[in-house]
């Protein structure tokens, strides 16, 4: 009986391990060169640079300077949320399925003439053995081709350098294509940043109104709390709205711009930028930085500007919604939109009126 279980058991380890040679052997016969996954990048941790680039001459480099700082150029500050969707793109994006050999010169022809070249840099070293680890340097370890999307637009063709094997690479569970996370527009990865602190770190906040200067005003720290001074006088005032004021020091903790004013017209610099701004805002840090900007209307419509029938429209004239913007170290015009600027825009009395606007 014990030689006959023994031998039972025999004939199953044996047929065990002969499944799991066979299931071996399986996967590391089956062809996968069409289907390798070499686009994507896993540790994305150690990209120090992407360098983006067309065949308009269109390029930009983006260069990591800390774990959340990423430059353009090596001047512009890039949008944190744009660099976080290239880098988790890179980290995610899969092959869907290889190029059919048919379509191969085709999609090739295409990739040589319109694509966005991807170059990605890591952090490597001189000698990196074992634990020893010296002379960082930055490495080109990958170079993407990027071409157009699919007919299907959920997928996009793409080819790594070095290889004759383009493929269908999309994002798993994620619908559209990948084609307008590489475009090396310079304005595209800009950061819309204009003000980034938090309540606590604020020394003060100074709102001049030049056409209104007795409602201009300043806030500022002190004693670990805000005083508020009309600018005019020089006079403390007390009493002021508090929920007022909190809103005021919250709207400063991330205020972005819409967008970069590309065409701005003759007219417009006549009439809107050769006249003082409507508000002037500067914030200084408990670090002694400061920043300034200046906002001034904006035209909604520049034909109107000079009609006989429409002279008296506000509504016609002005854009109610958006608004110029000039800030201290950018040279760009920004447009920002009114909604962003509600509790920013406001005269000292504002904050000593308790009623609805």
């Amino acid at each position: 009986m014990a030689n006959k279980r023994k031998q039972r058991n025999i004939m199953i380890i044996a047929l065990v391990v002969i499944m799991i040679l066979v299931v071996v052997l399986v996967l590391a016969t089956r062809k996968t060169s069409t289907l390798k996954q070499n686009f994507n990048i896993e540790n994305i941790e150690t990209i120090t640079k992407v360098s983006l680039a067309d065949k308009s001459g269109n390029r930009i480099i983006l260069t990591k300077v800390a774990d959340s700082l990423w430059t353009i150029n090596d001047t512009d500050t890039a949008s944190y949320n744009m660099i976080n969707t290239l880098l988790t793109t890179l980290k995610d994006m899969r092959v869907r399925e290889p190029i059919a050999k048919a379509a191969h010169k085709n999609i090739l022809t295409q990739l040589a003439g319109q694509r966005t070249e991807v170059q990605v840099y890591q952090q490597s070293y001189v000698i990196d053995f074992w634990f020893i680890h010296l002379f960082k340097k930055d490495k080109l370890t990958k170079t993407i081709y990027v071409g157009s999307e699919t007919q299907d637009n959920m997928g996009t063709f793409m080819l790594v350098k070095g290889t004759q094997e383009p493929c269908v690479v999309y994002i798993p569970h994620f619908r559209g294509y990948l084609v307008t996370r590489f475009l090396p527009y310079l304005d595209l990865w800009k950061s819309h940043n204009i003000f980034k602190c938090n309540p606590k770190d604020i020394a003060s906040i100074k709102i001049v109104i030049p056409k209104q200067e007795a409602e201009s005003f300043e806030l500022y720290q002190k004693d670990n709390t805000f005083k508020f001074k009309l600018l005019k006088t020089g006079e403390d005032l007390n009493d002021f709205d508090t929920m007022k004021v909190t809103a005021l020091l919250s709207s400063f903790m991330d205020l972005n711009y819409e967008s970069v004013a590309n065409e701005i017209t003759q007219l417009e610099r006549d009439t809107i930028f050769a006249k003082e701004p409507n508000f002037v805002i500067t914030l200084t840090d408990t670090k002694g930085k400061s920043r300034k900007l200046k906002t001034y209307v904006k035209l909604y419509n520049t034909d109107s500007w000079v009609s006989e029938n429409d002279k008296n429209d506000f509504y016609k004239i002005m854009d109610v919604d958006r608004m110029y913007a000039v800030l201290e170290g950018v040279k760009d015009t920004l447009i920002l939109q009114f909604f962003a600027m509600d509790n920013i825009l406001n005269p000292a009395s504002y904050y000593f009126d308790n009623t609805n606007r």
